[in-house]
């Protein structure tokens, strides 16, 4: 295993966000300015905050307890990432599971985020150098007969081909999901400012941001408005608003109601997932009816946020053993 090898990382990247000396300030410094030049997406703010994240999950008390139970590897395997490029390094955790595992890494990067997977790996090599002999990443096509197992995220698109393409492989294979949240008469206005965050960081494109509230009958929706009002720099972001733009005129077309505040538009729906710059909202009289309507939709949600569940605010920040999709990794790469 290689976990002070990630707590080195973690070390390293500590001291980058607190402006201490490392010798990877100018990668880094380097890497974020060209990624937002490869990805509009990738704006600096966003990119430190997941470079934070990582960083946690790296850190000695987080990695003590996560590798404590992981067993010796009998034979080490070529494991398969097919990273996804939705928002930053958002794969890092799969390239972090199979190195902990001490199976051989082959990285397909996203084509939306090849330059921050592969310094973030630089790091890790630099501060292991026998790294480089089970690192691989891939600038081609798959070849089948050299991998032994995959690990892959991506739309449901995506899904359904890796499926066919690798049906005789051990594999994971995650799916398009999207976030909930659970609004009550309890919930604080610092519960919302909080959940500012699982809705617009990343610019919600995230199967972890909220992209759907429910709220009780009688609850004033302005005070969602009045939350979320940090984020008003994304109307800044030509990206960004040109999804606004677009769905507002939609809307306005198809004579549908809706509500805006000139970065985001809340629209009454019954459906899950709401496109970039929306959030929808539906409106409930029991709990139950929301219980059930999570029931029912299980396999499309990732993250359900509201008190007893994941706190406001936190969604973007799972814990190491918060799987993806609920599947456990770290069960799947030593049972291989």
């Amino acid at each position: 295993m290689y976990p002070n090898t990630f707590i080195r990382l973690s070390e390293e990247l500590n001291k980058y966000l607190t402006n201490q000396n490392t010798p990877y300030k100018e990668l880094i410094d380097k890497s974020i300015e060209q990624a937002e030049i490869q990805n509009p997406w990738f704006i600096k703010k966003f990119v430190l905050t997941m470079l934070a994240h990582i960083q946690s999950l790296c850190s000695k008390e987080s990695l003590e307890q996560y590798v404590v139970d992981i067993p010796t590897l009998k034979q080490s395997k070529k494991i398969l990432v097919i990273a996804a490029g939705n928002i930053p390094m958002v794969s890092f955790r799969d390239v972090m599971d199979v190195l902990l595992s001490e199976h051989h890494l082959v990285l397909k990067p996203s084509s939306k985020d090849t330059i921050l997977m592969k310094t973030l790996i630089t790091i890790l090599q630099n501060i292991q150098p026998s790294l480089r002999e089970k690192i691989a990443i891939l600038e081609s096509n798959i070849k089948r007969s050299e991998i032994d197992a995959v690990i892959a995220t991506g739309t449901n698109n995506t899904a359904m081909h890796i499926h066919h393409y690798f049906a005789d492989f051990p594999k994971i294979v995650r799916h398009n999901r999207t976030s909930v949240a659970i609004i009550t008469e309890h919930t604080t206005y610092e519960d919302l400012k909080n959940l500012s965050h699982d809705v617009l960081l990343y610019f919600g494109l995230g199967c972890r941001n909220v992209s759907k509230i429910f709220i009780p009958k009688n609850f004033d929706i302005q005070r969602i408005f009045k939350s979320l009002i940090d984020y008003s720099f994304l109307m800044q972001h030509h990206k960004y608003m040109n999804n606004y733009d677009y769905y507002r005129s939609i809307y306005l077309l198809n004579k549908e109601s809706f509500l805006e505040n000139n970065f985001i538009i809340l629209k009454e729906s019954t459906a899950l997932h709401a496109p970039v710059a929306n959030l929808f909202y539906e409106y409930y009289d029991s709990i139950d009816e929301v219980h059930n309507y999570i029931e029912n939709h299980l396999h499309e949600i990732q993250t359900i946020v509201g008190e007893n569940q994941v706190p406001f605010g936190k969604a973007q920040y799972p814990a190491l053993h918060d799987f993806d999709d609920g599947i456990n990794t770290k069960h799947f790469l030593w049972n291989i």
